[in-house]
């Protein structure tokens, strides 16, 4: 039997600084890659129509609609109620994404963070499922039509924050950045 060398050593060969695995650099990639993607879909609810009557849609805010005709509610006080608490809802959850990932890339960089993932993740997914299940029982009754393309896609996009949340708030667990330390010559 071989004894080991007695003199200590910082890394032994092969040994990798945690944080620098396949696994743990995959994850991080899939965890920005998400949450990014989260964002784009908050803008995309957004901006789909949330209401089509016949031959007009109504988008929450954006005044561009998708090869309908954009009918205005900006006259009616009914559907002022409707559409603008609605859209700032969407709008918080939106700001709530961009926090999220604000928040992974910070713990990405070891100034902490990662209970802000899941805080602002969560907060968002809840404003983003109150914002179509607020439109659809504050809509007046008499209204023609029904749910758009933009209502009904909020509830998909609901389950896909709370994904990328779940995903960036485990993947930064084991992630550890290599830090430069500084030795006093002694």
């Amino acid at each position: 039997m071989q004894r080991e060398n007695s003199i200590p050593r910082a890394h032994h060969p092969g040994d990798q600084p945690q944080g620098f695995g396949w696994r743990t650099i995959a994850a991080i990639v899939t965890s920005l890659v998400l949450v990014a993607l989260t964002i784009v879909l908050v803008v995309e609810v957004a901006s789909l129509p949330w209401w089509v009557s016949g031959t007009f849609a109504y988008p929450l805010g954006n005044p561009f609609c998708h090869e309908q005709v954009c009918g205005d509610y900006t006259d009616n006080a009914y559907l002022r109620n409707v559409f603008q608490p609605s859209y700032s809802l969407v709008l918080i959850a939106l700001a709530s994404s961009v926090f999220e990932l604000v928040f992974l890339v910070s713990s990405m960089l070891g100034t902490g963070g990662r209970l802000g993932i899941l805080i602002t993740g969560t907060l968002g997914s809840i404003t983003l499922l109150l914002a179509p299940i607020y439109f659809y029982f504050a809509m007046p009754r008499g209204f023609s039509g029904g749910p758009g393309p933009g209502w009904s896609m909020a509830f998909a996009v609901v389950a896909f924050f709370l994904a990328a949340t779940s995903v960036a708030f485990f993947a930064v667990r084991h992630f550890k950045p290599i830090v430069t330390v500084s030795v006093s010559p002694a």
